[in-house]
């Protein structure tokens, strides 16, 4: 039998705002709503925006009155899945999708918001897009979004609200109404990578240079670029950082995030950083950038993991560098004779950082 109080989806809104929402206006909890529904499943453990499994779809049926097809078009998928070009895996974490680092109930991190668009909805909610890797800012507002609680630091979490907060644009820990946020305005600079991948995204094809390309294989450059620009940030004063330099993208350490997290696990201030790098990368022909590349004696094996294949579409520029770095032999002493470079104990330290901002105080 459908709920009395009817809760439509909203355009863009993910699975896990809409099953916030209509429990809030039920007058209950979101565990206490999802519990009603799905008795033995402890949803709120995995990530339910990816999709929720055709097997648990007819209980939300019947409640919500909504058609399943509704809540498929609401699910991520289907968009995850052509930007990965394959069929992936119900666990995991999923390219260019932010991770919420579930454990129990409790993330630590993956959801983002914009302040003004909780101001001007009539019904706060999360948009679907806000949950890509690739989204940084605002396009409507031209603001960056927030992925924590100004008022606390705690990550996003939705799914923690009780029946008395009334609306989603509240902190799930401390209460702070969220929609109070200082913005910070985005540069056009930080917002062209996500214009393009979100128009690449509605599209069946994308182009590289002169070349056409699917939109899984455009996504797997993009990926690529970001490996490049990373590996150049570790050592930010090397011939390979210089040559990115020359073409105009300034390698700094900053630009290698000091967890060494996968991108998909990095806030949105260390993201913003690398797309605009990315977005700088894909603008210039692939030509230039293999001269400069030559120029600079960089080799291919500098360029990405030898373990993974390079992008089918980068084949032919990677070829055309040597792929045979200058090692340079030295005897080292056991590891355990040696401390902890710098890096080490700070990505250390940055990772201990994220799992403490998950964890509520005792």
């Amino acid at each position: 039998m459908p709920w009395a109080l009817n809760v439509p989806l909203l355009p863009d809104e993910s699975l896990s705002s809409w099953l916030v929402r209509t429990a809030l206006r039920q007058g209950c909890d979101p565990l206490a709503l999802t519990g009603a529904i799905w008795p033995k499943w402890r949803i709120w453990t995995r990530d339910i925006d990816r999709e929720i499994p055709d097997v648990r779809m007819s209980p939300l049926v019947n409640a919500s009155g909504i058609p399943s097809s509704e809540f498929q078009k609401s699910a991520l998928r289907y968009d995850c899945e052509r930007i990965a070009g394959y069929s992936l895996p119900e666990t995991r974490t999923w390219p260019w999708l932010l991770a919420l680092g579930t454990r129990n109930r409790t993330h630590h991190g993956g959801q983002q918001f914009c302040p003004l668009c909780f101001m001007e909805d009539s019904a706060p909610y999360l948009r679907r897009q806000w949950r890509f890797a690739w989204h940084t800012g605002c396009s409507v507002h031209g603001v960056q979004l927030v992925d924590d609680c100004p008022a606390c630091t705690a990550p996003i979490e939705p799914h923690r609200l009780i029946a008395e907060d009334v609306h989603i644009a509240q902190c799930g820990r401390c209460k702070y109404d969220l929609r109070k946020t200082i913005c910070t305005a985005l540069s056009l600079e930080e917002l062209a990578f996500q214009k393009m991948a979100d128009s690449i995204l509605k599209q069946d094809i994308a182009t590289v240079g002169e070349n056409s390309v699917a939109v899984a294989e455009w996504f797997s450059i993009a990926v690529f670029f970001l490996g490049v620009v990373r590996r150049a940030s570790r050592r930010p004063e090397s011939a390979f950082a210089d040559a990115l330099g020359s073409l105009g993208i300034p390698i700094t350490a900053s630009m290698m995030p000091l967890s060494g997290l996968a991108f998909e696990l990095l806030p949105a201030s260390e993201r913003r950083e690398l797309l605009v790098a990315v977005k700088h990368l894909l603008s210039i022909d692939l030509e230039e950038t293999v001269e400069t590349f030559i120029n600079a004696d960089v080799k291919a094996t500098a360029l990405h993991d030898q373990r993974k294949p390079p992008p089918i579409a980068l084949l032919p520029m990677i070829a055309l560098l040597s792929d045979s770095p200058s090692v340079t032999h030295c005897h080292r002493t056991p590891p355990s004779h040696h401390p902890k470079t710098e890096r080490a104990v700070r990505a250390s330290w940055a990772r201990l950082k994220r799992r403490m901002k998950a964890e509520p105080p005792s």
